[in-house]
């Protein structure tokens, strides 16, 4: 019951920091920057329709629509001080969209998909996750990325795979440092005990 309650109150602190931490924004926010949150929503449908109705851009006009998360969901970021609220998925697909339907560039640039667990995977670093955890996840998606661009942008598919040889090469390499570092850690035990017998 204890347990049930410090999770209630800590999460009412939690959300009571989240609220004191808008309040203590909006106070120190700018007009101009207030009068742009309110007024947003509205300035992208009219941008919408004078796409449409004057140039006939209905599409891929829409894709204006992407604004108002990617600006929200930044404007969080910011107020937080939390590189995990950045927007990176909206601006990713934003961004894959506008090359697709704009310059038709749906290939090969769909690897900018890459974009979205690379980022996660430094900010988790940032925050104090282990490097080499981190690595463990970054080698492979790092080594995938090269080789899909060595595929769609060389065409080197052939011999282009040996890249693949660096994944479990890191992981002996790893497990090669952990041994070694393991062997210096018993070494330095049996000198620290004799020093200590000779003491005696």
């Amino acid at each position: 019951m204890s347990d049930f309650y410090f999770k209630v109150k800590k999460g009412k602190d939690i959300i009571k920091k989240f609220n004191d931490e808008k309040t203590r924004a909006k106070q120190q926010t700018p007009l101009p920057i207030m009068m742009l949150n309110d007024a947003l929503p509205l300035l992208v449908i009219v941008t919408f329709i004078l796409l449409g109705t004057l140039g006939g851009w209905w599409h891929p006009g829409w894709l204006v629509f992407f604004i108002l998360p990617i600006y929200y969901m930044t404007a969080q970021a910011v107020i937080h001080k939390s590189l995990s609220l950045v927007p990176i998925i909206p601006i990713t697909v934003a961004v894959y969209l506008s090359l697709g339907f704009l310059g038709n560039l749906w290939h090969p640039y769909w690897a900018i998909f890459v974009a979205i667990p690379v980022y996660y995977m430094l900010v988790a670093a940032i925050k104090g996750a282990s490097w080499s955890k981190l690595f463990d996840v970054l080698v492979p998606v790092i080594t995938v990325a090269i080789y899909l661009v060595l595929g769609f942008v060389l065409n080197a598919w052939h011999p282009g795979w040996v890249i693949f040889f660096a994944i479990p090469l890191y992981f002996t390499w790893k497990s090669t440092m952990k041994k070694y570092r393991d062997i210096r850690k018993g070494y330095e035990i049996e000198d620290k005990d004799e020093d200590e017998e000779d003491f005696d």
